[in-house]
C-alpha cells in the first residue's frame, strides 16, 4: 500500500483517538514527585485531569487561515527588509566611491616657516581719548 493512501486514514482516526481516550490521573508522592498515569495510584490522592476535546474542522481551518496570513506577512517583511539592505549596502558603495574620488589638498609650502629668534608685530598706537567733561559741583538742596 502506498504511504500517500495511508496517511488520509491516520488523519482521519487521529481525532476518535482523543475521543476515547483513558482518563489521565495526576499524583504526588511524599517527596513531591509528580506522576501522571491513566490508573490512579493505590494510597495515594490521585486527582483525575481534564483532557480539552479536540479542535472542530473550523477552528483548524481558521487556525491554516492564520498561519497563512503570518507566512505571506514574513515573506512581505523579508523582501522589504533584504530591499532596504540593498539600499542602505548601495548608498554606502556610492558614499565610498564619492570620497575615493576627491583628491587630496596637498600644501606644496608649509603653512609656518620657523624663524630665527622671537618676532613681534609692530603695535599700533590706539587713538587718544577725548578730555573728560568737566565736573559741575553739586547744590545743595533747599530744606
Amino acid at each position: 500500500m502506498n504511504p500517500i493512501h495511508v496517511l488520509p486514514w491516520l488523519l482521519a482516526i487521529l481525532p476518535l483517538q482523543a475521543a476515547h481516550a483513558d482518563p489521565i490521573y495526576k499524583s504526588v508522592d511524599s517527596a513531591g514527585n509528580v506522576t501522571y498515569s491513566s490508573t490512579p495510584p493505590a494510597g495515594v490522592k490521585a486527582e483525575k485531569v481534564e483532557v480539552p476535546p479536540p479542535p472542530t474542522e473550523e477552528e483548524t481551518r481558521q487556525a491554516m487561515e492564520r498561519v497563512k496570513q503570518a507566512e505571506e506577512q514574513a515573506s512581505e517583511l523579508e523582501s522589504s527588509r533584504l530591499e532596504q539592505q540593498a539600499r542602505e549596502q548601495a548608498r554606502a558603495a556610492e558614499e565610498a566611491r564619492q570620497r575615493e574620488a576627491q583628491q587630496p589638498i596637498v600644501i606644496q609650502q608649509p603653512v609656518y616657516q620657523p624663524q630665527q629668534g622671537y618676532y613681534y608685530p609692530p603695535m599700533r598706537r590706539l587713538p587718544a581719548l577725548p578730555p573728560p567733561p568737566p565736573v559741575r559741583p553739586v547744590r545743595p538742596l533747599p530744606n
